[in-house]
């Protein structure tokens, strides 16, 4: 007896300890060349490992306990395009987890006047048109290369298959308090416009390009078109008085902001009221325009909306306001359980336009919150917990849902409510080929059948991977009939591919979760056309 307690004593801690690894090869989806300094990354108890593939495009995550694993591969210098990869890892080696990417493609291009003469010093962008919050919008993904003194610019680094539009715009981002152009509209220089690619200030008339793998497309050349300038001047205040005052003004759709495809903030133009709060701002062209102002590192703020048509704003009298406290409940539906959850609910406020904005509070559930000095500004509600057979039901704001819209804070009386079901149910889906095979890495779509259109769908639409055993277990759902489906195509949040899955739903299996159950269903992959 004293023996085998003894060999329990010494094997055990090795057990506990076992370490594995995952290795493989990123290799071009086209070529099948291998692809070098490719960033492979999973994480371990939120804990990063990494590892850059060589010339060979070979990998190595090492020293990763059994479990569940995300693994990602993105390039160093691309902006949000990853391939991933669900893997379950036991205790030994998992080789051969081989990734096809992608290579991104490039734009090139000219921005030349009415008279084709070159225009240094324009920013020029590539915009995304995608489904965000039930409407479709125009959104900056981060990828911009300004002119230079030819009226050159290079957009690298731009997601194959996917429809962009260019935008080219001149970007003053240093404004004076007072701008020195001359009060006669008449004496004023002509300002450039946004333009969007190949040369109208509409967006609605503009042309989406889509590369191909690799590709780079050369002459992609923009006549930038040119407007009276117009001016606006006005006095901003605080609850301390008039005094200098920070402000910016961004022209909108597109603006800086979040998306469904994360969102980029980019520089706006900028500058500082004199000491009596007065400000003046030209070279605006006709549009609808956001203005900001802050003070004392944002302690007050206002955001408001000025729309130029063909005449300047004159005396604007704006005022910052100081942040309001939020207040909220957390409440679980229906009758208590009968074991009181001791977790914690996190929700954060993410601000939709403005980085720095945000706010967050921890609250028992159930219970009451407050989120303190909350400036009055769009926001999206993040609420975050981890409690087996607890899921979000709603979110409301003044009586309103806001689980997939817009928080306009003050813009209704009342608080939030966030309302968390405790009957939640787990959906097990294997995925198989058609001789009963399982099927690596495809897609796993869980569709509510309560979904009733293209802008619901990108809203609603629950996404998982199955991993490398044709597997995926789902997060605890609300209880109810959901369509399912694998597949292995990629897909984003742009019209044309919400629609693909809208016209494909028929082909998805119908499954029903019941209140505090699960449900397993084999899936073989269908195609989004």
């Amino acid at each position: 007896m004293k023996l085998s307690a003894l060999f329990l004593l010494t094997v055990l801690p090795s057990v506990a300890f076992a370490q594995s690894s995952v290795s493989g090869v990123v290799k071009d989806s086209v070529t099948g060349e291998p692809l070098a300094n490719y960033i492979v990354t999973t994480s371990v108890k939120a804990t990063e490992v990494r590892s850059t593939t060589d010339d060979q495009g070979h990998y190595k995550l090492s020293d990763l306990p059994p479990g569940s694993y995300r693994i990602d591969v993105d390039h160093p210098q691309s902006f949000g395009h990853t391939l991933a990869r669900q893997i379950t890892l036991a205790s030994q080696d998992l080789e051969g987890i081989d990734f096809s990417f992608v290579v991104e493609g490039s734009i090139t291009g000219k921005v030349v006047d009415e008279n084709r003469e070159p225009v240094p010093g324009i920013m020029v962008s590539l915009v995304s048109r995608e489904y965000y919050l039930g409407a479709i919008g125009y959104f900056f993904p981060g990828i911009a290369s300004e002119t230079n003194d030819r009226g050159e610019y290079t957009l690298a680094h731009v997601k194959t298959g996917h429809p962009y539009f260019i935008l080219a715009e001149k970007r003053n981002y240093k404004l004076a308090a007072h701008s020195e152009v001359p009060l006669n509209p008449k004496l004023r220089r002509r300002v450039p416009m946004r333009t969007w690619y190949p040369n109208v200030t509409a967006k609605e008339g503009a042309v989406a390009l889509v590369l191909s793998p690799g590709e780079r497309r050369d002459g992609i050349d923009i006549e930038v078109k040119k407007s009276p300038s117009y001016c606006i001047d006005g006095t901003l205040v605080s609850p301390h008085g008039a005094g200098p005052i920070d402000f910016s003004i961004e022209p909108q759709q597109p603006s800086s902001g979040s998306y469904a495809g994360g969102g980029s903030y980019v520089g706006t133009s900028s500058g500082t009221t004199s000491a009596d709060g007065q400000f003046r701002i030209c070279d605006l062209y006709p549009g609808t325009y956001r203005f900001t102002a802050s003070e004392n590192a944002q302690s007050t703020y206002i955001a408001t909306m000025i729309t130029i048509t063909d005449r300047d704003l004159d005396n604007l009298k704006i005022a910052a306001m100081p942040g309001i406290p939020l207040d909220g409940e957390v409440v679980l539906d229906g009758e208590p359980p009968q074991k009181p959850v001791t977790s914690k609910l996190n929700v954060w406020l993410q601000p939709l336009l403005h980085p720095g904005l945000g706010n967050n509070a921890r609250s028992d559930i159930p219970g009451p919150f407050s989120i303190p000095g909350l400036l009055l500004d769009e926001y999206i509600v993040h609420p975050s917990f981890n409690v087996p057979g607890l899921y979000l039901k709603d979110v409301t704001y003044g009586g309103k849902s806001v689980r997939s819209d817009v928080l306009r804070w003050g813009s209704a009386d009342g608080g939030l409510r966030i309302s968390l079901g405790h009957d939640g149910a787990k959906l097990s889906v294997r995925a198989i080929d058609k001789d009963g095979n399982p099927v690596a890495d495809m897609r796993v779509l869980m569709l509510p059948a309560e979904a009733g259109s293209e802008a619901a769908v990108q809203s609603m639409l629950l996404t998982g991977a199955t991993d490398q055993l044709g597997n995926y277990t789902s997060r605890t759902l609300a209880p109810g009939k959901y369509y399912v489906a694998a597949i292995s195509d990629s897909f984003d949040a742009t019209p044309e591919s919400i629609g693909k899955i809208w016209r494909s739903r028929s082909r998805f299996k119908e499954v029903e979760l019941a209140p505090n159950g699960t449900a397993q269903v084999s899936l073989e992959p269908v195609t989004i056309e």
